[in-house]
This record gives structure tokens, C-alpha cells and sequence, in this order.
């Protein structure tokens, strides 16, 4: 039963099925859930002066930099992916679309991502090397925006992009760089099950057999020992164990010794070193992975995750670039760090 429920619908979207203004429900749970994070601070999770203003000044950077049309300047600063992410990061402060200092941001962030949408429900933007990975990411943002803003559009095109993460699974039960895809990895399949499991929180439909099929994907590659292969269960890293670990702890197995044992491995192996390849991107992953394996897991991974990362904040609030460009390795820093604030519902345990 345990496994079943975490895919029904929350009560949320029974309300806007029957036609209840549910944006004003959400907005009000979000806004309690804040009050509740201040109780919250003082046992797992550390927000700390350092941390809140480290998150202020790279949140002051998107901001500042963001272009009129939604998206920003640089290295993939057009892909819808990137743009979602850079709109994650905004909400995992606790910041609402229309409110506050941050709310005109976010509104453009996601008509950028609307507006990009293809007719077969596509979110990629400029990205024309692994639109997929741009789609999970995009289809992330607007499954957690969905219900805090009054705009019909996000609903219709959440759906879409759904339908097309489901229509595109392949026969290995996963997805690869393109639609039409016959191989898979770990990194863009882990991407659409999370942005599947966003979804379903959201009250959009996810047939369960998907779910069961990325789930059954992502254990085949599993290594002995701990971690993730990539596309075989070999080699495993920093970044893939992240991704095996979020997968399945968020796709109701929690307690499956695959789970265990890669936060074991995660813990004896240690932080992501900044010469690794994809430094932010395996921060982002290993922080949310490690967060849901919960106890001493988190508290040793944020007790020096977190301060590696503020110390590495430039000047002007930004994170040096390393793969991903400046845009997109700094919304992976400040969601990384952004943990300890637990407001996203996809991030939360």
C-alpha cells in the first residue's frame, strides 16, 4: 500500500477537479509551510546568517540578469531546462509568482517556458542537443508552479508534457537525449521521474506502470557495493549515485537496500570535489538524495556541502561556471543549499 499511495492524487487536486479556486489553497499551504520551516530550522535542517545570505545574493543575480523575455544571457541560458531550474531556485527560497521582490521573475521565467512549448508538448527551448534533458527539468518547474499562479496556461501545457514523458518511454522502461530515443541512461531518465513524481503531486494523472518501469530501469543499474552506473551498473560516481538515490527514494523505495546502500557509499566516498566532472550538478543531486536518505546521511553531507559551496560564491553572487554555464550551475548551487529552507514539495521528505 505504502508504495501505491505516494502516486495518488493529493487532496489539492481533488479540489481543482470540482472547481475549486485551488491556487488559493496552495498558496495558503505553502505559506503555512513556511511558518512551519522556522521549527524545523532548529533540528535537520541549518538555515543559517551565511546561508540565507548567500541564497539572497545568488537569487539577486538571477534576477538581475534575466532578460525581458524570461530567460537569460549566456551558455544555455535560452534552454527551457535551464530556465526551470533558474525558476526552482526562486521558489525553493519560498518566493511566490506575483509576490514579493522575486514575482515578476518568476511570472517571465515561466512564460519563457510556456511559450516555448511544441506541439507535441515539447519544453527545450534552444536546446537541440538533448531536448529531453531540457524537458524533465521544465516539466519540473511548471509542476511545482502549478497551483500558486492564476494563469491557465500552465495546466494544459503541465499535461502535455507529461503525456509526453509518457508516450516516449521506451522498451528499456527509461528515456534517452531525444524523443524518439531506443537507449537510455540514468541522468535524462532520472530527470522524467522526477519531474513524473512533481506531477503527480501536482494531481496530474501518472500511469503507475510507468512509474514501475523507470523504477525497474534505474535498479538494473545499480552497482555492487553502492552507486549508479550510467548506462550499465558500472563506474559509478558522485552525480549517478545522487540521481539512483533520489529516484528511488521518491518512487517508493525508501528503505530498498539499493537506497541504503548508496547513501552508504555516498557517506564513506565523501563530498563532490570541485574537480569533478559536473561539480553542481552532482552537489544538486547528492544533496536531494542524501536529504531523503534523512539522519546522520544529511547531516554530515549539509554540514559540508553547504559551506564548500558558499565559500566557492563570486562577487557578484554568481557560481563560477563548470559545465552547465554560470545560470545553470548557479540555480544547481542555490537549490543544492536550499534544501535546508524544505519549501519545494518535490524536495521534501
Amino acid at each position: 500500500m505504502k508504495k501505491l499511495m505516494i502516486w495518488l492524487l493529493p487532496a489539492t487536486a481533488v479540489l481543482a477537479v470540482v472547481g475549486v479556486a485551488v491556487g488559493v489553497v496552495v498558496r495558503a499551504a505553502y505559506r503555512a509551510k513556511q511558518s512551519q520551516n522556522v521549527k524545523l530550522a532548529a533540528q535537520d535542517l541549518k538555515v543559517t546568517p551565511e546561508l540565507e545570505l548567500a541564497v539572497t545574493r545568488g537569487l539577486d543575480y538571477l534576477a538581475r540578469t534575466q532578460r525581458t523575455d524570461g530567460s537569460w544571457p549566456g551558455q544555455h541560458g535560452q534552454v527551457s531546462g535551464v530556465v526551470g531550474l533558474a525558476t526552482l531556485a526562486f521558489l525553493g527560497h519560498g518566493e511566490m509568482p506575483n509576490e514579493g521582490k522575486y514575482g515578476d521573475v518568476i511570472k517571465r521565467s515561466v512564460d519563457y517556458i510556456v511559450s516555448t512549448q511544441e506541439s507535441n508538448g515539447l519544453l527545450s527551448g534552444k536546446d537541440k542537443a538533448s531536448p529531453m534533458y531540457s524537458h524533465g527539468f521544465a516539466t519540473l518547474a511548471l509542476a511545482e508552479v502549478y497551483g500558486m499562479i492564476d494563469d491557465p496556461r500552465i495546466g494544459p501545457a503541465l499535461k502535455q508534457a507529461v503525456g509526453l514523458i509518457v508516450s516516449t518511454q521506451n522498451r528499456l522502461g527509461a528515456w534517452r537525449y531525444s524523443v524518439g530515443s531506443t537507449d537510455a541512461d540514468i541522468t535524462v531518465t532520472g530527470a522524467q521521474m522526477v519531474a513524473l513524481r512533481a506531477a503527480a503531486n501536482a494531481g496530474i494523472e501518472v500511469p503507475p506502470e510507468t512509474i514501475r518501469q523507470g523504477v525497474a530501469y534505474v535498479r538494473r543499474l545499480f552497482c555492487p557495493g553502492g552507486g549508479f552506473g550510467y548506462q550499465r551498473p558500472s563506474s559509478p560516481n558522485h552525480a549517478r549515485a545522487g540521481i539512483g538515490l533520489l529516484v528511488m527514494s521518491l518512487s517508493g523505495e525508501p528503505d530498498s537496500p539499493e537506497v541504503q546502500a548508496t547513501a552508504n557509499w555516498l557517506l564513506a566516498r565523501g563530498p563532490v570535489l570541485r574537480r569533478e566532472s559536473h561539480f553542481y550538478y552532482a552537489c544538486y543531486y547528492c544533496a536531494q538524495g542524501m536529504y531523503q536518505a534523512g539522519g546522520k546521511y544529511w547531516r554530515q553531507w549539509n554540514d559540508t556541502m553547504t559551506p564548500a559551496l558558499i565559500a566557492l560564491q563570486q562577487a557578484d553572487g554568481s557560481w563560477p561556471a563548470a559545465r552547465g554555464g554560470v545560470v545553470c550551475d548557479t540555480a544547481f548551487a542555490l537549490l543544492a543549499m536550499e534544501l535546508n529552507y524544505n519549501f519545494l514539495p518535490i524536495y521534501q521528505r
